[in-house]
């Protein structure tokens, strides 16, 4: 769901690209130092000469850009900024088209300078630049999401950095370029635990292999047991223990474990004559140790009756409380997974919200709240071949001389007002801003008497409404296509209105005519 949720937001940010590509100031540090630089006879790129942006290389022959903000680009910029895993976006080269605050402070540097560059203007390691590029074009030349383990290090601290990399390839909104989605979480003190768990049990294991063990010869017949050295120092006895009677064993037994033990020496007595057991002893200063003490019956009498086991016991305390830290541990890293899930689910549900907010800014006109052209690609696309349209384009009259009297901010008020005047159609129609102060509504299953009575309807809403500080009406022309049509003949019925529009500004304005393939020149 993350990597569709980031999918989605970078058609947002690629259809923010070309929708802002005539700035005149860079959207990241708001100077105008804007300049193209060719970087090769057929490419060249958009740079800031003032914080070090840089936008995606193209062709010669094709308008360079810097990825530009839009309104509510903060909330998803937070949203990725505040999250611990690294984030990126790159292109087949390599370079940056969208990084977040993590990553850039892995390479000691901001987001905004690292768009447009490689990993190698901040990286020195060679080695770890050249294995991202290996495995970046691997992940795009196979199309398919993989999740590798990856170092990298801190330009600050110079430290090692370990994370877990989960790389999608994605295509750009043309559905002509690929592009590489990377989230990257850092697992470095995970792997650090793991290794130091490792080298414990590497620790204890060579201890076990250097030290000794305690030895024991159980004679049955007169049951007297005889032990080496070693076994009396493990449980801290004197060297007159080394040869005792077996009954003074149970002594030295953990209280809880004794059925236990005398249990698997009977079975050593009367089935197979293999002797096993873990159990708790008791040193003479009360301190309890775990041992692993094991043997096997060695001489029979004539009649089969066990007359002597020999075996050997080793301290297994120390691999007791190992197997008790694995299982601390497996406990803790459980909870860290599930942990984990929350903070994935809360920041995909974060982008998510984050991206339809984009989305809904994206298809609207930021002024009047109209549909925008990208709102109409959209809305065509969803109409069948066979749904009959009928277009009608709007044009303000002298709209110029109401910025130039009053000011741009009253024409902005009455562009926002004569969308509302224009609003009262039906909800299977649609209106959009067409540009500057022209506007287009398409209507659905309508003949042209009955667009032509709408429009007229909506001229005279224009007219009547109060929009100006003086006592002066706005009017608007309205030009009608010729005909119905289905959305293939878009273009050409829009074409139509324009020049139907042209005919009604020319017969006087404030009014509304139909295309009826008459020529003229405009103005």
């Amino acid at each position: 769901m993350l990597i569709n949720s980031m999918n989605m937001f970078l058609v947002t940010m690629v259809f923010s690209t070309y929708f802002h590509s005539n700035m005149k100031r860079c959207p990241h540090c708001k100077s105008d130092a804007l300049r193209v630089k060719k970087y090769a006879s057929d490419k060249h790129a958009l740079e800031c000469s003032h914080c070090g942006a840089r936008g995606p290389m193209s062709k010669i022959d094709e308008l360079p850009a810097l990825v530009a903000s839009v309104s509510g680009f903060n909330l998803l910029r937070t949203v990725i900024d505040e999250s611990p895993d690294v984030i990126f976006i790159k292109n087949w080269q390599g370079d940056f088209l969208l990084c977040n605050q993590a990553l850039a402070s892995l390479y000691g540097t901001t987001p905004e300078r690292m768009v447009g560059k490689t990993d190698a203007d901040f990286n020195d390691n060679a080695e770890q630049v050249a294995s991202y590029e290996q495995s970046a074009r691997e992940v795009l030349e196979s199309g398919k999401t993989t999740t590798t383990i990856e170092m990298s290090t801190h330009a600050e601290t110079g430290e090692i950095r370990y994370f877990q990399s989960v790389k999608k390839p994605i295509l750009d909104p043309e559905g002509s370029n690929k592009l590489l989605l990377v989230i990257a979480h850092d697992i470095t003190e995970l792997k650090n635990a793991y290794q130091a768990v490792e080298e414990s049990e590497k620790r204890y294991n060579f201890a076990m292999e250097a030290s000794n063990v305690g030895i024991w010869d159980w004679n049955i017949t007169d049951n007297k047991v005889h032990h080496n050295s070693k076994w009396c120092d493990i449980l801290g006895l004197q060297s007159n223990m080394r040869v005792h009677d077996m009954s003074v064993l149970e002594k030295f037994i953990h209280p809880n474990d004794v059925e236990k033990m005398m249990m698997a020496v009977g079975k050593a007595l009367e089935v197979d004559g293999l002797y096993d057991s873990e159990h708790r002893m008791v040193r003479t200063n009360g301190e309890v140790l775990w041992v692993h003490d094991r043997g096997r019956v060695v001489e029979y009498d004539r009649n089969g009756k066990p007359i002597r086991m020999v075996g050997s016991f080793s301290d297994i305390t120390l691999n007791k409380r190992f197997e008790r830290q694995l299982e601390r541990t497996s406990k803790e890293l459980e909870r860290n997974n599930e942990t984990l899930e929350q903070i994935v689910q809360e920041r995909t549900e974060a982008l998510e919200l984050a991206v339809k907010e984009l989305e809904s800014i994206a298809t609207k006109d930021q002024l009047t709240g109209l549909g925008n052209r990208l709102m109409l690609e959209q809305w065509l696309a969803m109409q069948t071949r066979n749904q009959e349209l009928v277009s009608i384009l709007i044009d303000l009259d002298r709209f110029k001389s109401i910025n130039d009297r009053f000011g741009h901010q009253v024409g902005d008020e009455v562009l926002a007002a004569a969308s509302k005047c224009l609003s009262d159609i039906r909800e299977s129609d649609l209106l959009i801003r067409w540009g500057g102060e022209e506007f287009l509504i398409l209507l659905t299953n309508v003949t042209i008497e009955q667009a032509c009575m709408i429009a007229e309807n909506l001229r005279a809403n224009l007219q009547n409404a109060n929009m100006l500080p003086v006592n002066e009406q706005v009017t608007a022309s309205f030009g009608v296509c010729a005909k119905p049509f289905n959305k293939t003949e878009f273009e050409n019925a829009v074409q139509q209105s324009d020049e139907a529009l042209y005919q009604a500004k020319k017969a006087g304005r404030n009014q509304v005519k139909v295309f009826c393939n008459l020529t003229g020149t405009k103005d």
